[in-house]
């Protein structure tokens, strides 16, 4: 039988609050202790290199006359930080545009000499209509820019559907050019419309360095991570623990993460052991 005071423990301990701080790494949020948050920086050029082979480890910083170790927070993970996806988002939005600059010169030179034209020539046969259709990121402005692309491509390869029809029994030099002319102008716009996306992309690839600490006055060591969200209020029943259930299976996640506070109404937040990130002979080696 529970006595009032039992039944008052635990009413609090179902009440309490934890205050975390959170990150974004791609879609994932991740997030620790606000007591631990020291101090935020963007003076990431200052990161000295030191020749120390450790996941995710990307040198020292000084802080206040204090040598810091510095970890790249998702590659500490093994996963791919926010800017390693810009980056590979800009290479396939050139890779895009260069693709369908191509596809304009093979159809005009098929026109031109009465060959076979082997590329996809209908939008719904084109890889890129796939790619179009399943884009997504949390930001809305390169959402926009991606979707708008739908229409000029469809358009640019309507042009060339056009073509190699009315390029029957037609002067080929003649319809090869008209083509040309007519591909120019929707090609134009999926050009500008990438260029505006490399832009967007390029302008948001900033890194930031959190400054950990334990006591509230001393770094232990700076984690370079891509998209501060916010601190975010979890109750304290509802954490798992990485320890038990579904988690304990992946030790991955048990080396890194303390667990997951999960929540109806708010992101569900994957919550690091700061002890757990950087507990290794590598890294003390580097900060002495």
């Amino acid at each position: 039988m529970q006595t009032p005071s039992s039944r008052l423990n635990k009413s609090t301990r179902l009440s309490e609050q934890k205050q975390l701080f959170t990150f974004f790494v791609q879609d994932m949020l991740f997030g620790l202790d606000v007591e631990h948050v020291l101090m935020l920086d963007q003076n990431i050029d200052k990161i000295q290199p030191v020749p120390v082979e450790e996941q995710g480890f990307c040198g020292v910083i000084k802080f206040q006359g204090i040598v810091v170790p510095v970890l790249d927070f998702a590659h500490r993970l093994n996963i791919r930080s926010g800017l390693d996806v810009k980056k590979d988002l800009v290479t396939e939005l050139k890779s895009q545009l260069q693709s369908h600059q191509q596809w304009v010169e093979t159809l005009a030179d098929a026109i031109r000499h009465g060959d076979a034209f082997h590329l996809d020539l209908e939008t719904s046969e084109c890889a890129s209509s796939l790619w179009l259709r399943h884009f997504d990121t949390r930001d809305e402005t390169l959402n926009e820019l991606v979707r708008a692309l739908a229409d000029p491509h469809h358009q640019l390869h309507e042009a060339g559907v056009m073509a190699l029809r009315q390029a029957q029994g037609q002067d080929p030099n003649h319809m090869a050019s008209l083509f040309r002319q007519q591909a120019s102008q929707p090609l134009q716009k999926i050009k500008n419309l990438i260029s505006r996306g490399c832009e967007q992309l390029q302008s948001d690839m900033r890194q930031v360095l959190l400054f950990v600490t334990e006591d509230g006055k001393t770094p232990r060591y700076a984690l370079l991570i891509d998209e501060i969200n916010d601190v975010i209020s979890y109750d304290a029943s509802n954490f798992q623990s990485s320890a038990s259930g579904a988690l304990a299976q992946f030790r991955k996640i048990a080396d890194v993460l303390a667990g997951v506070y999960t929540h109806d109404t708010q992101t569900d937040c994957l919550y690091f052991d700061v002890n757990k990130l950087a507990d290794n002979p590598a890294m003390q080696a580097a900060q002495a």
